[in-house]
């Protein structure tokens, strides 16, 4: 059993897929797995004012925004998980649940789980709150089972929702999960070393990974993309003003590919920089499309902040593009720096381009060396493979 507070929703497939894409594999694989997908749902206050203000709030944030209140269970299925979607009652975003909806929600999955004959040999969460509890409670009826809790950058938020109850519920917790090695270094800084760990990197599809790299690094880097949210914490305008300094005399091109309120800033830089042969705005497209993007752009880019993992870096790194992320963010751990790709300061405008100066002053074979790096280390991060690490790290 699975349980997040982030799922793709059953109508129009919103929301972030990164859970759904263990568990399909997991089903492929003839494990039986049941998702609770835990949504949020606040006095009715909070939906007046996102109907108000929810393009701002999306383009600020890239948050899936809700704008009206949800008060029924909701079972579906897809790619072959059951997933039931619960409605649990908070008071305030990022705050506590009342003791009262974490009960009426236990009863709830134990009710379901009943009706199913199911009872699980592993109950995994995805972010503290309130899975954390979640499992705690659920260990309790279920004493045989296996309880693992996957961080994702959250031990700040854990701790100011528990306090002083925070060491009881964590010693139910039989296996941590990490979402890369920063996070998994930060929870540590905090808490101390958990004596069962992993990290559990996301995949990519096989077949996103190339066979025939079509990438030829004889000349220095003229092509880039970035693929990400046009908000703050990705530093997109950084992004090219970087390629501004690096390239005096213009002879660059950038893709912007996502959305974002930033984007307005982006246009009127273009606008006043006259850069408009050298940088396109595609906007959102569908994934299996940008793969195109990436097998034209000699190096993604994007040197946010605050991320947890990356997927967008792996993808890039399946068709041999040379990936430059940020330093002690989610990718940091699986780009090695100089072998596989790059890590630059996040946000720094100066960082990134004495780093685009470096690359393009190695040696072609040295950059082609690196490209080639990038998709072996893709191919060890398919879907199949990561879903089997995953759960090979709680049964074995």
């Amino acid at each position: 059993m699975l349980i997040s507070t982030i799922y793709p929703l059953p109508k129009g497939n919103k929301g972030t897929s990164v859970c759904h894409f263990f568990a399909r594999e997991w089903v492929k694989s003839g494990y039986h797995v049941r998702v609770v997908h835990i949504q949020a749902v606040f006095p009715l206050f909070f939906y007046w004012l996102a109907r108000l203000a929810r393009n701002l709030i999306a383009a600020k944030t890239g948050a899936v925004v809700y704008t009206h209140r949800d008060n029924k269970v909701v079972h579906y299925e897809m790619d072959g998980v059951m997933i039931s979607r619960i409605p649990v009652f908070k008071r305030w975003p990022h705050g506590a649940y009342p003791s009262k909806s974490i009960k009426k929600t236990i009863a709830e999955i134990l009710l379901d789980n009943q009706k199913r004959s199911f009872e699980p040999d592993v109950i995994i969460g995805h972010f503290p709150n309130p899975q954390i509890e979640l499992l705690s409670l659920l260990k309790r009826r279920y004493s045989r089972a296996r309880t693992c809790l996957v961080m994702h950058g959250d031990i700040n938020i854990m701790q100011k929702v528990y306090g002083q109850k925070l060491s009881d519920l964590m010693a139910d917790i039989d296996i941590w999960g990490f979402r890369s090695k920063t996070v998994q270094e930060e929870f540590e800084s905090a808490v101390g070393q958990k004596k069962t760990s992993f990290i559990c990197y996301s995949g990519v599809p096989p077949y996103y990974i190339t066979t025939h790299n079509t990438h030829n690094y004889s000349g220095t880097l003229r092509r880039f993309v970035f693929v990400g949210e046009m908000i703050e914490r990705k530093f997109p305008k950084e992004v090219l003003g970087a390629l501004c300094q690096a390239y005096p005399e213009k002879d660059f091109h950038l893709t912007y590919i996502g959305a974002g309120h930033l984007l307005s800033d982006i246009a009127r830089k273009i606008d006043s920089c006259q850069l408009h042969q050298q940088v396109s705005i595609l906007g959102r497209i569908p994934r299996d499309q940008i793969l195109e993007e990436y097998d034209k752009a000699d190096c993604m880019v994007m040197i946010s902040k605050y991320e947890a993992y990356g997927l967008v870096y792996l993808e890039a790194m399946s068709r041999g593009c040379i990936v430059i992320a940020s330093k002690r963010e989610g990718f940091d751990g699986v780009i090695v720096d100089g072998e596989n790709g790059f890590l630059c300061e996040a946000g720094s405008t100066d960082d990134l381009a004495g780093l685009i100066k470096k690359i393009n002053s190695l040696s072609p074979k040295e950059r082609q060396r690196i490209s080639e790096n990038a998709i072996l280390t893709a191919e060890q991060l398919t879907d199949e493979k990561v879903a089997e690490h995953y759960i090979n790290s709680i049964i074995k």
